[in-house]
C-alpha cells in the first residue's frame, strides 16, 4: 500500500487537529519504519531544526505522540518540519480517524474498547457452506479467507487485509471460485461488537463486518458485500452477499 508524500507547508504556524494528526502519523510510521524510540526522534527532529534539546523537551514531544495533551503550534512546527518529507505511505490511516471522528463525535473515542492484543495478527476465516434448499443437521464450515490484522501505534483502530478465496463456500475446493478477491481496511470497536471495515481492491465495493470476540481469539459474526457488475447474477437475485464467518487465530487451538 502505497501513497503520495504529506503536502504541509513549511512556513505554516498554526495547525488544526487535521494538521496533527497527519504529522503525529507520519512520525509514529517513521519511527516503525526505523525502528527507532522517542529519544532518537528527539536528536532528529532538534538536529532538523538545528536545535538543542532542552528546547524539545522529551517529555512534551512524547505527550504530542500519544496525543494526551494539545501541544502549542512551536512544538507541532519543529515535528512538522521534519516530517514535511516524510511520506504518509498508508491512506488507510486517514480512513480510520475518519471513521473514528465521524461515529465518536457523540461521545469520547477515549470511551471505545482497546483493540486486544488477541485480535493483532494473522487469521484463518471459515464461512458457512452455502447450501440450497432445506439445511438439515449441524451447520457446515468451510475454508473461506485469510484476514491480517495490523496493529497502528497509538491509535484505538488496526489496518486490515483479507483475501477470500472461497467466494461461493462450497466444501469442495475444487467447485470453488478461483478468483481470489482481495480486501483492504480497518478494524475498530466501538461499544458493542467489533466492525470491520473493508472495501474490494478491484471493484471499490464495500465490505463490513460485525463480530463478537469468543473464546479467546476466536471472532465471529457476519459478512455483507454489496453485489458487483463481477457477480453475473440474476436481476431478481439479491443486492448483496452474507455470509456467517469464523476467524480463528493462525496457531491458536480453537477450531470448530
Amino acid at each position: 500500500m502505497t501513497g503520495t508524500p504529506v503536502a504541509i507547508g513549511r512556513e505554516q504556524t498554526r495547525f488544526g487537529q487535521a494538521d496533527r494528526d497527519r504529522i503525529r502519523r507520519c512520525l509514529l510510521r517513521y519511527m516503525e519504519d526505523n525502528r527507532i524510540g522517542v529519544p532518537t526522534l528527539q536528536k532528529l527532529i532538534a538536529e532538523a531544526n538545528d536545535l538543542s534539546l532542552d528546547r524539545l523537551p522529551l517529555k512534551t514531544l512524547q505527550r504530542f505522540l500519544a496525543d494526551t495533551h494539545r501541544s502549542n503550534d512551536i512544538l507541532v512546527r519543529f515535528c512538522q518540519r521534519f516530517a514535511a518529507d516524510l511520506a504518509d505511505d498508508d491512506p488507510l490511516d486517514s480512513f480510520g480517524e475518519a471513521l473514528i471522528g465521524f461515529w465518536a463525535a457523540p461521545a469520547s473515542v477515549r470511551n471505545w474498547q482497546a483493540l486486544a492484543p488477541d485480535m493483532i495478527g494473522a487469521f484463518e476465516g471459515q464461512a458457512e457452506e452455502a447450501v440450497t434448499g432445506l439445511r438439515m443437521g449441524q451447520d457446515s464450515w468451510v475454508p473461506f479467507s485469510t484476514l491480517t490484522v495490523e496493529a497502528v501505534p497509538a491509535q484505538p483502530y488496526a489496518r486490515a487485509a483479507e483475501t477470500i478465496s472461497n467466494w461461493g463456500r462450497t466444501a469442495s475446493s475444487s467447485s470453488g471460485d478461483p478468483v481470489r478477491r482481495s480486501y483492504e481496511g480497518v478494524l475498530l470497536h466501538p461499544p458493542g461488537a467489533l466492525l470491520l471495515a473493508l472495501r474490494n481492491s478491484l471493484t471499490g465495493a464495500p465490505r463490513l463486518y460485525w463480530l463478537d470476540a469468543f473464546d479467546g481469539p476466536r471472532l465471529t459474526g457476519y459478512g455483507h458485500e454489496s453485489a458487483t457488475s463481477i457477480e453475473d447474477r440474476q436481476v431478481s437475485a439479491a443486492a448483496f452477499n452474507a455470509a456467517r464467518v469464523i476467524f480463528d487465530r493462525v496457531g491458536s487451538e480453537a477450531k470448530t
